[in-house]
């Protein structure tokens, strides 16, 4: 096999063409070899191997290894099952589907074919993630007790899919499934209470809290959005000290902040490149080299955790 995995990209939404092509395009084990879009006349020309008017020719295309999905929610199920059938290894834009039942089919699909499929949740490779863990790790935060996850924008582009609801729009599946994630990624394990509440606007969510409580107490509280000022900020909050951390979904340097009883502690973080990283583990375990994937149970809790607020709204 080549040391180098051959890419293929599902569409050529606003996410694929302004980050993730330009990291598979950074990373030194992967390229993109080629790029569908039912749009054909907006792909440039010459950028790559191949061009594929629609998505069927490209996963139809032997010499490509792994697939990009960052198709509209609504779509992920069928055609991240459609590329695992054709042997394709996938990554797929978060949220992975739009229910739990769906990220249980779509793993199924994916251990029949002994293939990878991975949800992309780049921002777990950064830096500023691994600070995080260091300081939870380091045991001076003490028993987690609460944690408060934001992550907003101000959504002002016209005609956005974001905004319909057959596409599988609104803020929490948007942006909101990252705060499900991160607290998540802290707790490893499912609340046992959800309570939520929304603002409705052309048939979706803009502005969503969620409480979650776990079975030894711990709360847990998100919020999303995109109809006011942005916000991305995240505390964990235990019995001996609390960690504040601005932009926890971003790769950009900058400090964390960790307060206990003896004072408040700065802890640094150096600019990360996370869709590079994103893609290189990702590549590199197609390889079949040692790699950092996020497994695909922690993607059926988290789609479970979106389920929950769901139906508590």
């Amino acid at each position: 096999m080549s040391d180098v995995v051959n890419w293929g990209v599902l569409g050529y939404a606003r996410i694929a063409k302004n980050s993730v092509i330009p990291a598979i395009e950074r990373a030194d084990n992967a390229r993109v070899y080629g790029v569908a879009s039912r749009n054909a006349s907006e792909l440039p020309s010459g950028e790559w191997q191949q061009s594929y008017s629609d998505y069927a020719a490209l996963l139809a295309d032997k010499a490509i290894d792994a697939v990009y999905i960052p198709l509209p929610n609504s779509l992920h199920k069928e055609w991240v099952i459609r590329a695992l059938e054709a042997g394709k290894h996938v990554l797929c834009e978060k949220p992975i589907g739009l229910t739990a039942d769906e990220a249980r089919e779509m793993q199924q699909v994916a251990d029949k074919h002994q293939r990878l499929l991975m949800e992309a949740f780049m921002y777990q490779y950064t830096d500023r993630v691994k600070v995080i863990k260091e300081a939870i790790d380091s045991g001076e935060l003490g028993e987690i007790r609460h944690i408060n996850v934001s992550f907003r924008f101000l959504l002002d582009r016209p005609n956005t899919i974001k905004m319909q609801p057959a596409l599988g729009g609104g803020a929490l599946y948007d942006v909101g499934c990252y705060p499900v994630n991160f607290i998540g990624m802290v707790t490893g394990r499912l609340p046992v209470v959800c309570k939520a509440l929304c603002e409705t606007e052309q048939g979706v969510d803009t502005n969503l809290s969620a409480l979650l409580q776990y079975d030894d107490g711990l709360i847990a509280n998100i919020h999303c959005g995109f109809n006011a000022f942005g916000r991305n900020y995240a505390e964990i909050i235990g019995t001996k000290g609390m960690l504040c951390i601005d932009n926890p979904f971003l790769d950009d340097a900058g400090t964390l902040y960790l307060h206990t009883a003896q004072g408040v502690r700065e802890l640094p973080v150096s600019e990360s490149d996370r869709y590079q990283a994103e893609i290189r583990h990702f590549s590199d375990a197609v390889l079949n080299k040692p790699s950092r994937l996020i497994p695909l149970a922690e993607t059926v809790r988290n789609m479970q955790v979106l389920d929950m607020i769901r139906e508590a709204l």
